[in-house]
């Protein structure tokens, strides 16, 4: 009695591409890490500090921060248009009460 094989595997389902802006985020973070090592790492003797910080250092940790503003912008923003196109997809009525 010959042994039939298993099934081939059913392929997985894609994965959603990354929204543009997110990435654009990634790389604005990325070169914001690297700015605030570099800054962090560097002598400042007599520049400007607001605080106990010099100016620099908070201004690379401004760009981080603004990164990370830039993914979450992305990420919702491809939420909200990924839920819009769901709906036209599914035909609801626009005049319908809800």
């Amino acid at each position: 009695m010959p042994i039939d094989p298993p099934p081939a595997p059913t392929p997985s389902p894609t994965r959603p591409p990354i929204p543009g802006l997110s990435k654009v985020g990634a790389v604005v973070i990325a070169f914001g890490l690297l700015f605030d090592l570099v800054e962090h790492d560097l002598s400042h003797v007599g520049d400007p500090r607001i605080g106990a910080f010099p100016l620099a250092e908070h201004a690379a940790h401004l760009v981080v921060l603004i990164g990370m503003v830039l993914v979450l912008v992305g990420v919702v923003a491809d939420g909200i248009r990924l839920e819009r196109r769901r709906r036209r997809l599914e035909g609801a009525p626009r005049h319908a009460l809800r």
